[in-house]
């Protein structure tokens, strides 16, 4: 009899522990709690938390993945760093940004995966380095997408630790604002 009442008693305190946790964590961190979701006229088109594979020209692209930004698959190839098909993987990673950019020389983190593989930031060089490209694909103005990229930059952890980072998805929604404003304007 005390073990069903030990049971009882511990199932109780686990309902209670999470209903407690999943009512908090929805009223004092809403967005985190339900997938840091981006909407645009009402329409889920992403989070903050997982990348996706942004292939025009017009716009940035993403860290390379190797599921493509599939969210129900996460990794990256594991190959050690003496691996002959992790040192052919990034010279192709290489040498197909240099074709879409103009040879333009990429931050590394342009040409490597994260370890996700669903990585939604890249660095602040990362996206300077695609400038050229947007400009020739799209005709805007350069200092326009630099300043952009500077307003929607986030900056090192403390000041001191890792880069300055950009979230593709939110730069990208800017650009394409930015787009609307050229083609009313013009």
């Amino acid at each position: 009899m005390t073990g069903i009442r030990v049971c009882l008693v511990s199932i109780i305190l686990t309902i209670i522990y999470v209903f407690t946790t999943v009512m908090l964590s929805n009223l004092l961190f809403h967005s985190n709690s339900n997938g840091s979701l981006i909407k645009a006229n009402d329409k889920i088109i992403g989070s903050k938390l997982l990348g996706q594979n942004f292939t025009n020209a017009k716009y940035f692209h993403n860290r390379p993945s190797l599921y493509k930004y599939k969210n129900d698959i996460s990794g990256n190839s594991n190959f050690p760093y003496y691996s002959k098909e992790l040192k052919d993987y990034i010279a192709n990673n290489y040498s197909e940004f240099l074709k879409l950019n103009h040879n333009t020389t990429p931050d590394l983190n342009l040409i490597t995966e994260s370890a996700s593989g669903l990585d939604p930031h890249i660095t602040f060089k990362g996206a300077i380095s695609q400038v050229n490209r947007i400009v020739n694909s799209s005709q805007l103005n350069k200092e326009k997408i630099i300043k952009l990229i500077q307003k929607k930059s986030s900056p090192r952890i403390l000041g001191l630790f890792g880069e300055k980072i950009v979230n593709v998805l939110e730069l990208n929604l800017e650009l394409k604002k930015l787009y609307a404003k050229t083609t009313r304007s013009g």
